[in-house]
């Protein structure tokens, strides 16, 4: 949840897909969906997949409020789950970074400013 003065009260979820190796990191890309559908797109970089691992993201576009999305995050993990078939679910902590939002040229004025 993006909260507080400068930041929308909007929910997201978010979803990876992620290249782990145990000698070099994690290398993965990442769509996060807010509660309307828009999406925000990345790619991650870091340690790993385990718990206290860094990660570092970088924002490479989106859909709808999010399109010409960029800027950069960071997290570590809090814990990291890992099921018989490889799915790996996660809770990150510490999570901060910017994004700025270039408005599209081809939208009006009025456009733009739509919540």
């Amino acid at each position: 949840m993006l909260a507080g003065a400068s930041r929308p009260g909007v929910g997201f979820r978010a979803e990876a897909v992620v290249l782990n190796d145990s000698a070099t990191g994690m290398v993965g890309r990442s769509v996060w969906t807010d509660e309307r559908g828009d999406q925000v797109y990345s790619e991650l970089k870091g340690e790993g997949t385990a718990t206290g691992s860094r990660i570092a993201g970088t924002f490479l576009g989106g859909t709808g409020r999010y399109a010409g999305a960029s800027g950069t995050f960071e997290f570590s993990w809090r814990f990291v789950l890992e099921s018989e078939d490889g799915v790996v679910q996660g809770q990150s902590v510490g999570l901060k970074g910017r994004v700025r939002i270039e408005a599209p040229a081809n939208r009006t004025s009025a456009e733009r400013s739509r919540p």
